[in-house]
């Protein structure tokens, strides 16, 4: 009598190379998607810098003197049109908060240095009054 099914050994060794596969697979799967969250996160704080920096230069008179330092919130920044109305934080999937995300504006050695924050000291608040 021929049968033309699988015995349970060929079943068991099939389902542990399986198991096998996926054990050294998904470590590195696992590797990748975290890098992959980590160079959005950075893009979308370049994306926030890119954006200070362009009000920056549409607000020179506006800019600190050597040795101090403005911030401007994500808030602002959306409120006037420099940057989308939703940028996602990727590592919590959650927005940028408007208020506890902001850029610190100073000018170090004739050269204004955009550091974009999410925690911290803000320096003097850029008013939240929207006049050119």
């Amino acid at each position: 009598m021929k049968n033309k099914a699988f015995t349970l050994v060929e079943l068991l060794a099939v389902i542990t190379i399986l198991a096998l596969l996926a054990l050294i697979a998904l470590p590195a799967i696992s590797k990748q998607m975290e890098n992959s969250k980590d160079n959005l996160y950075n893009a979308q704080i370049k994306s926030i810098q890119s954006s200070a920096s362009a009000w920056g230069t549409d607000n020179l008179f506006k800019l600190p003197e050597d040795d101090t330092c403005i911030t401007v919130t994500l808030g602002y920044l959306k409120d006037l049109g420099y940057i989308d109305n939703s940028v996602i934080n990727p590592k919590t999937d959650e927005e940028f908060s408007n208020d506890e995300t902001f850029v610190n504006i100073s000018k170090k050695k004739n050269q204004y240095v955009y550091e974009v924050k999410t925690s911290g000291n803000k320096c003097e608040l850029v008013d939240d009054d929207i006049t050119n």
